[in-house]
């Protein structure tokens, strides 16, 4: 039975081996906080989301910092926040799921943070916590805020430069 929480909902590469609720235990602040755990999850590459997704309009030609407290438990593979930008055409435009500074094993609540763009065509903000294999999640006080250009993004997606001409189609050069 799939726990309701307003405005939250469940996604993932295997959502049904995990479950999402509210923890009136564990907290940070207040008197709730939200959790995602692994029921039936033996591969470390399936994960699961606790996601909610909002349009960028307020947020647009904007940089902005998603912070939240996040606490783990027994974390075998990773954990961590993500946020996405989609553009009108539902393209990712900015994104980052944390991946490159993975919250493992159990820890005690910290703030994290990130900071992204949202260009002027975005149309759609998704945000949320992953856990990726086994293990417990639990978030609280999430905060959107502006911030200026002085305060570095941490978008993943690397826009390749495209180059002018092909190159080492013999793959004889050195790199």
């Amino acid at each position: 039975m799939e726990t309701k929480i307003k405005g939250w909902f469940l996604s993932g590469s295997d959502p049904f081996s995990y479950e999402m609720g509210v923890d009136h235990e564990i907290v940070h602040q207040g008197k709730a906080s939200g959790y995602l755990k692994s029921k039936t999850v033996l591969d470390s590459t399936n994960f699961a989301t606790m996601m909610q997704a909002f349009k960028a309009n307020q947020f647009v030609d904007k940089r902005i910092r998603l912070s939240c407290f996040i606490r783990t438990k027994d974390v075998e593979t990773y954990a961590g926040m993500w946020m996405r930008v989609d553009d009108t055409m539902e393209d990712v435009v900015q994104f980052d799921n944390m991946s490159n500074r993975p919250i493992k094993g159990t820890t005690n609540w910290n703030r994290y943070s990130i900071v992204l763009d949202v260009p002027e065509k975005s149309a759609v903000i998704s945000f949320g916590i992953i856990l990726s294999g086994q293990g417990t999640v639990w978030s609280d006080q999430f905060t959107f805020e502006e911030v200026d250009e002085n305060t570095p993004a941490t978008n993943l997606e690397i826009q390749g430069e495209l180059q002018d001409k092909p190159v080492n189609l013999s793959f004889e050069d050195e790199i």
